[in-house]
């Protein structure tokens, strides 16, 4: 999604709490000239996320584009999903979503504009075994979006939230996807033109909307063969 934003012109702000990893990547798009900054954040303390949208306010003065991309999982029956297990998934998915949102909502209220995007899933409409807390912090996710669309849509906010679609391979899905679903799976990179289209909408466009990603970046992809 970066690599994504990067190539559209946008400022990158990347927040990770693999730190390494995340210098590596700003750093690669720094390389292509792209103007990409790490900003470790571990999404668990409150504090880090107010840190993370006060620095780039300090640095840029806007925000135009919130992504929630992060996600955790743990596949485990109700009766072995610990509370630790329950905090943690609703900490990272439900919780941090639901504080950058209201970090950068003063911003984008003041400037009448912006997009925010919360990386949701199939698991935030319908149920699934041994995902209890995921489920929970993806369907709590869809009501947060729901809402916020409506309290910020006068001031020009667009909000929506985003489903895959199709099987993709992230840290999270190397963890939980069959041998089957494997031989399927696809670069996330095929779906970022789902992300860079909801960047530019406004609640006169695509907005409080539940987006298939892989359906949206295919719909792109093919009005771009035939212009």
């Amino acid at each position: 999604m970066a690599r994504a934003y990067a190539a559209e012109g946008a400022i990158v702000y990347g927040a990770d709490v693999v730190a390494d990893e995340l210098e590596a990547e700003m750093k690669a798009l720094r390389d292509q000239g792209f103007w990409a900054v790490a900003v470790p954040t571990d999404l668990m303390k409150p504090d880090e996320i107010t840190a993370l949208v006060d620095r780039v306010v300090a640095d840029q003065e806007r925000v135009d584009v919130l992504a929630n991309v992060a996600g955790v999982i743990e596949l485990k029956h109700l009766e072995e999903t610990t509370l630790e297990d329950w905090e943690t998934i609703l900490n990272i998915n439900l919780r941090a979503p639901f504080l950058t949102c209201k970090a950068v909502a003063p911003v984008m209220k003041r400037q009448r504009s912006g997009s925010i995007i919360n990386v949701s899933s199939r698991a935030g409409v319908m149920g699934f075994a041994d995902e209890v807390a995921y489920c929970a912090s993806k369907w709590g996710l869809e009501g947060l979006s729901r809402s916020i669309a409506l309290d910020l849509e006068r001031f020009g906010i667009a909000v929506n939230t985003l489903t895959p679609g199709t099987p993709t391979q992230t840290a999270m899905s190397e963890k939980t996807y069959s041998e089957e679903t494997r031989k399927i799976w696809r670069d996330p990179a095929e779906i970022t033109p789902a992300f860079v289209h909801l960047a530019l909408q406004t609640p006169q466009g695509i907005h409080n909307r539940y987006v298939n990603a892989w359906a949206l970046s295919q719909q792109l992809k093919g009005l771009e063969e035939t212009t």
